[in-house]
């Protein structure tokens, strides 16, 4: 049985939560896809758009249109300055959300495991690929995880987020802790994990706690750290044997306008393609004290 809600619903609710209790920035939010426009068009001769997006009150003059690398120097040089003012970064986040089914007959599987009913989610093998690929890249300045709630009913949803306990309900996972099984299970506690085919009992993961332990490096830049782990983050998706076709195919009209000299907005750019393709959520995890 699947849960009774969508799975952006609980996206939604658990950023909004994720935000609040721990120190995040988000790289896709109001910066692209207020500024930048959702619209990638080279060439828009609406003016109007283009004051409503801020651009016009900084250049008054502009109101026969804006070709795409003009704005997108302007975003560079913007995007520059918000990364700078962000405190110091912690570490990448990469979250795989999975919504999973609830299993409530005695007859099920992994029932034998729990004795109780239990939620499972599957874990794909190209997908796994493409997470393990970025685990092994970053090392410790990532931390890639499966996300995935212990929340069968809408109305269970709505009150725990009443209750800001969305993360408390949520089963956290490593990537690297299923990189040989093909399905995770849990309880209603979302804590403990039993991973399968071969039954591995898995401790508790508090993504709040490991959060706590990194420490931010006061000698790295900001700007300069985004940009090569945006860089290499595209290369991975590039190479990835299932959606790389797909991936360049994407990047294609942007090399061809010469977006590629805009390392940030070409960076933000294909950090949104592999969202848009693969369903990954990249967040910064920043030191809380600036």
């Amino acid at each position: 049985m699947e849960p009774l809600y969508e799975e952006k619903t609980f996206e939604n609710f658990f950023n909004a939560e994720l935000g609040r209790k721990s120190a995040l920035y988000f790289p896709f939010g109001q910066v692209q896809e207020g500024r930048m426009g959702a619209d990638a068009a080279a060439y828009s001769p609406h003016w109007l758009l283009w004051d409503e997006l801020g651009f016009l009150r900084r250049f008054p003059s502009r109101k026969s249109g804006i070709d795409l690398p003009a704005l997108a120097r302007y975003m560079e040089r913007y995007l520059q300055e918000e990364i700078r003012n962000i405190p110091k970064i912690k570490v990448n986040l990469i979250f795989q959300y999975k919504r999973p089914e609830f299993l409530k007959n005695s007859k099920a599987t992994e029932w034998k495991l729990w004795k109780r009913p239990y939620f499972r989610y599957d874990i794909y093998k190209k997908q796994q690929q493409l997470l393990m690929r970025l685990h092994s890249r970053f090392g410790r300045k990532v931390l890639v995880l499966y996300a995935s709630p212990a929340i069968n009913d809408v109305d269970d949803l709505v009150r725990a987020v009443s209750a800001d306990a969305i993360i408390q309900n949520t089963n956290f996972r490593p990537v690297s802790q299923l990189d040989k099984h093909h399905r995770n299970t849990y309880i209603k506690s979302g804590l403990d994990s039993k991973a399968c085919s071969d039954p591995e009992h898995l401790e508790p993961f508090d993504l709040l706690v490991a959060l706590q332990e990194f420490r931010a490096d006061p000698d790295t830049d900001n700007v300069q750290a985004i940009s090569s782990f945006m860089s290499s983050a595209s290369s991975i998706a590039q190479e990835d044997e299932h959606l790389g076709d797909a991936f360049r195919m994407l990047m294609e009209s942007y090399r061809e306008q010469g977006l590629t000299e805009y390392k940030l907005v070409y960076g933000l750019l294909s950090m949104q393609t592999l969202r848009d393709l693969s369903g990954l959520q990249w967040m910064l995890a920043v030191d809380e004290a600036r």
